[in-house]
């Protein structure tokens, strides 16, 4: 089974060009961080680790995941 949380709620997923109604920045619309996360995990699938943090761009911990 593989599992991975990402939390998506800080800065590092923001669109920091775009607002909603509220002033809050929106959600990168091509996800540009989920997709670095992404290859993160994959590239340490590939050297063998099966689980490990999350870790965003800020070097905020966002997450986990595993691969059992």
């Amino acid at each position: 089974m593989f599992k991975l949380e990402v939390k998506t709620g800080n800065a590092a997923f923001r669109d920091e060009s775009r607002t909603d109604r509220h002033g809050d920045h929106v959600l990168d619309p091509y996800a540009t961080e989920v997709r670095r996360i992404l290859l993160d995990v994959i590239c340490k699938l590939e050297a063998g680790y099966t689980d490990g943090s999350v870790i965003d761009v800020n070097g905020n911990k966002v997450g986990r995941w595993s691969y059992e």
